[in-house]
């Protein structure tokens, strides 16, 4: 099973790289509020080794780094999207069911 599935932040970095062109460190930290530096850059590293995403290293002084997402990467996407629409769908309830349970 892959490590990283239970892990909000790597669904959120799947979801943002994509969204369109491949993006830069900088560019997915901005875009993703409350994730540290050392949690993207460790999510980064375990979907790239599973082959999720691609780290393409540009010789540009200074370097480039650019993310973009895997054919691998995309077959996974219609079924975290799937999941999203379920949360989406859900979200009222669930949320009645948290407060049903706080109140007692």
């Amino acid at each position: 099973m892959l490590e990283w599935l239970g892990n909000k932040w790597a669904l959120v970095v799947l979801v943002k790289i994509s969204e369109g062109e491949p993006m830069r460190f900088n560019e997915l930290y901005r875009n993703i509020p409350s994730v540290s530096e050392k949690v993207l850059s460790q999510v980064l590293k375990q979907l790239t080794t599973d082959g999720i995403i691609d780290r393409q290293l540009y010789p540009d002084v200074p370097p480039r780094v650019e993310y973009s997402i895997t054919d691998l990467g995309k077959t996974l996407l219609p079924h975290v999207k799937a999941l999203m629409k379920w949360g989406q769908d859900n979200f009222e309830q669930i949320m009645i069911n948290r407060n049903d349970k706080i109140s007692q």
